[in-house]
């Protein structure tokens, strides 16, 4: 029978979760990824991506920007990384008394997740540059392979990979559509707010604005749809999985 996912009930298990575990979600976001994407945004230099859907164009601006900043950016994508997979470790991993007992967990999984991580975003990197729906529809299905990592801990690299694939099967474009969603509206409030809060600054500071204070308010507005992602993947991990038995 193929497995459904239900909208209604991955947000309200998504709004339980948090509420069940607010402080140490909002403490471990606010330094491994608010503060450390605050640090960071005011080390670098402005990136200008040049030509909209120039492909071609845009990855070899990105591929400069790293290879010229790599020394922030590496180190800042790994915290945050880790930071949101505490959070995963401390939702779905096996039962922690502390939050401490969720960092030791993620970063004992850690190198395994990187690992993981980098080969579902070769896939579907991949997907995307042959067409646009298979690197869409490889994002919906290997969205979840944080919380399976965390949840399943025992299965290893691959057999992570394999899990995550069992566990999306026949919701891989459900999944996608929800993510899409929440992502349009996330970024939609943030547009305005940093479009108010830019405009404040420069009222108040000339043209320069206050770069602190954007900065930070664009940091603040990572860490929420970090938080907003990690729960919802959790909250469908926890809906599909037990529909799926474990190869």
């Amino acid at each position: 029978m193929p497995k459904k996912l239900d909208y209604r009930s991955v947000g309200a298990e998504a709004r339980g979760l948090f509420k069940a575990h607010s402080e140490p979600i909002i403490a471990i976001a606010g330094f491994f990824i608010f503060m450390v994407n605050w640090v960071s945004a005011n080390m670098l230099p402005e990136i200008v991506v040049g030509e909209v859907g120039n492909i071609v164009a845009t990855i070899a601006v990105l591929r400069d920007f790293f290879e010229a900043n790599w020394q922030v950016l590496l180190p800042t994508m790994l915290t945050t990384m880790y930071g949101g997979f505490v959070i995963y470790v401390l939702l779905v991993g096996p039962k922690v008394e502390k939050v401490g007992d969720a960092l030791t967990g993620a970063l004992a999984l850690f190198i395994p997740y990187v690992v993981a991580s980098v080969l579902a975003g070769w896939a579907t990197f991949a997907g995307f540059l042959a067409l646009l729906l298979p690197g869409l529809y490889l994002t919906g299905r290997l969205a979840m392979l944080p919380a399976v990592i965390a949840g399943e801990p025992g299965l290893g690299i691959a057999g992570s990979i394999r899990r995550t694939w069992e566990i999306s099967r026949d919701c891989g474009w459900a999944i996608l559509i929800l993510m899409l969603f929440v992502a349009l509206m996330i970024r939609l409030v943030s547009g305005v707010v940093m479009s108010v809060v830019s405009a404040v600054s420069r009222s108040i500071a000339g043209d320069d604005g206050v770069p602190l204070l954007e900065t930070g308010v664009a940091a603040a507005f990572v860490s929420i749809e970090a938080i907003v992602f990690v729960v919802l993947m959790v909250a469908i991990y926890r809906q599909l999985a037990p529909q799926t038995a474990t190869q």
